[in-house]
């Protein structure tokens, strides 16, 4: 989606971080930051940069800032080497670094990307341009979702019939962004493993679907592993976000919502 973040380097007497934007307050300046976590696992420690992050991507989770980041500090990093990563490299190894290929895939390559793991361990991918005529209206919490309690919440074994459900519900969605036919996510985006779960961690989530679907969404779900959640909207976009800025005023939430817009061009290093 067409929020980034952008980091900006210059060389340096001693190595420091500045981050501005979104969730900027609560995020560490240190080797904890998962900007020097990407950058250090490239060149094997941390040169001497001065470093200032503006983060745009939403901090209340689920929209994959842990992601960019990662992949930021890649390619800031392979930039300086001497001995230049190819991508499908830096791919396989930010998967290592996040645990999963969801958020850094996106970052990296822009549009919507299928992952799978192959054989060896390492991942394959195949990347889907999105539409621009699909548009996002989010729902943001003021406070986020622990991806550890996201999953804690998760059952240890599911129903083979769920199972089956969900490969057949996922096949269906990629088909309907694969062939421009986004009708049919409104049935594509049906759960039965992680959503119906992890909702309950969402205020007021059932409340905010219901808007969503009667004001015109295709479909509404969790972003990610939440808190944040997403309608997926054709031509209705400014319609669902004022009932949903009506529903924050109405349940006296410290929320807020955003359009967001697919980005089909991933991370990009700019040099003067």
């Amino acid at each position: 989606m067409n929020r980034f973040l952008t980091i900006y380097a210059e060389q340096s007497s001693s190595f420091s971080l500045e981050i501005s934007g979104e969730g900027a307050g609560g995020i560490p300046i240190d080797e904890r930051n998962l900007i020097v976590v990407g950058l250090k696992r490239i060149l094997g420690s941390v040169p001497n940069l001065k470093i200032k992050a503006h983060n745009g991507i939403p901090a209340c989770g689920g929209f994959g800032a842990s992601g960019a980041a990662i992949i930021g500090g890649m390619l800031l990093g392979n930039e300086i080497s001497e001995k230049k990563l190819g991508v499908e490299d830096i791919y396989n190894i930010a998967i290592k670094i996040e645990g999963h290929p969801d958020n850094v895939s996106a970052a990296l390559y822009g549009g919507l990307i299928v992952n799978a793991r192959i054989g060896n361990g390492s991942y394959s991918h195949i990347r889907i341009p999105v539409d621009g005529k699909l548009k996002f209206v989010a729902v943001l919490p003021d406070e986020r979702v622990e991806t550890e309690a996201a999953r804690k919440i998760l059952p240890d074994s599911v129903a083979l019939r769920d199972a089956v459900s969900n490969i057949q519900h996922s096949s269906l969605l990629v088909a309907a962004f694969a062939s421009g036919n986004y009708e049919k996510i409104r049935y594509a985006v049906h759960d039965e493993l992680h959503e119906k779960h992890r909702k309950k961690l969402i205020p007021h989530y059932d409340e905010f679907e219901r808007t969503a679907l009667e004001n015109g969404a295709l479909a509404f779900a969790v972003s990610g592993a939440g808190s944040g959640c997403v309608a997926f909207c054709i031509g209705d976009q400014n319609k669902v976000r004022r009932a949903f800025s009506d529903l924050i005023d109405e349940l006296k939430l410290n929320w807020r919502t955003e359009i967001l817009e697919p980005a089909n061009r991933g991370a990009e290093i700019l040099t003067d």
